[in-house]
């Protein structure tokens, strides 16, 4: 398995959170590689490197202490989480996160934008991109006007009337992502946050809000779409460094980050990375390995899983995470180290645990 960290325009940031599934359909996660292509067999939890979206919108309060974080020293707009969309792996990790942004003057009117958030490994937070978008985020929250709903958990409700509208649409693909409004008129009218392709081969991705109204008959149509303008002069820092897998590759990285590591010879490592000159991450087929000073996670990965759980390991306490009966993540610090073991598929809980004892 491969990792890559792009240098990405806003723009490319767009299109590298790819649409893994069909419109209006059941969402399945993925990745994108260093030209920004879609992955869509990428791995579901977070462990592949590229943009991965996230398993729900909703704003966690971890996040939120990263995004004060970021935003503490920011001036003349107000941005207010709303969806959290994707993250992506680095020396720390990358956010993306819609927010409603109102400009603090007088009887400014609210809008969306997509803020990138950039998390490093010593815990500190910064704002590394916006893309502002066409659509107002005002809501009147009164009888006949739009409300702005509590949660953007899609509703059943809403995927449905986006369903139906899409059922005569050409041209372009909607696949739903988080809802931001209702608005009760005859029918019901949604404003949702959409992942917008064009149906034609090799087509990218991009994020759109789309307004949907839906009958009291049932039918409906999409009746309004606004786009997000991206500023293709910012861009996020590079800190990767690929030393490959030859001989010498692995002296190389460890001169590069001034400590050494151990791992059993059962692992045949595809790339050695170094980020930021202080993480070492060693890639094999199906899954990574890393290590870095410090006592800080070092997995990247924020996504919700089903068993969490720690353990002693040879004196160490070492947390597990898992779906459906497979272990993906191992955690753990030793000294003056932290370090970190992602299988892509997953694997039982005891394999992990041998590779926990032997990577030193």
């Amino acid at each position: 398995m491969k990792r890559f960290l792009s240098i990405l325009v806003c723009a490319a940031m767009l299109a590298a959170i790819c649409v893994a599934f069909s419109a209006c359909g059941k969402q399945n996660n993925g990745g994108s590689d260093v030209n920004g292509n879609t992955n869509a067999g990428g791995d579901e939890n977070g462990i592949d490197g590229g943009w991965t979206k996230a398993d729900s919108p909703e704003i966690t309060d971890e996040f939120k202490t990263v995004f004060e974080k970021a935003t503490e020293t920011l001036a003349g707009v107000e941005y207010v989480p709303v969806a959290y969309l994707a993250s992506q792996v680095v020396a720390g990790t990358n956010h993306c996160v819609l927010c409603k942004a109102t400009p603090t003057v007088p009887d400014a009117e609210a809008s969306y934008a997509i803020v990138y958030v950039y998390e490093d490994l010593n815990g500190g937070a910064e704002i590394t991109g916006i893309v502002e978008s066409g659509a107002g985020a005002e809501y009147a929250d009164a009888d006949g006007g739009w409300t702005e709903t509590a949660s953007p958990a899609l509703t059943d409700e809403a995927k449905q009337a986006l369903e139906k509208a899409c059922e005569t649409l050409a041209g372009v693909e909607y696949v739903p992502v988080a809802l931001l409004a209702t608005q009760v008129v005859a029918g019901t009218n949604y404003r949702i946050l959409c992942e917008a392709t064009a149906t034609v081969p090799n087509a990218e991705s991009n994020y759109v809000i789309v307004e949907a109204a839906e009958a009291p008959d049932g039918n409906a149509e999409i009746t309004g779409t606004y786009e997000f303008l991206a500023d293709e002069n910012m861009q996020i820092a590079n800190p990767l460094v690929e030393y490959g897998a030859d001989v010498g590759s692995l002296e190389r990285a460890q001169e590069a980050v001034k400590f050494t590591i151990a791992i059993p010879e059962s692992i045949k490592p595809e790339n050695y990375i170094v980020i930021d000159g202080k993480l070492l991450e060693i890639d094999f087929d199906g899954g990574y390995i890393r290590k870095a000073k410090g006592a800080d996670d070092v997995s990247g990965d924020y996504n919700e899983y089903e068993t969490v759980k720690t353990a002693d390991v040879d004196g160490k306490e070492v947390t597990f995470k898992g779906n459906g009966g497979k272990t993906m993540l191992a955690i753990w610090t030793d000294g003056d180290y932290t370090y970190c073991v992602g299988i892509s598929d997953g694997t039982s809980e005891a394999d992990i645990t041998s590779l926990v004892k032997a990577i030193k």
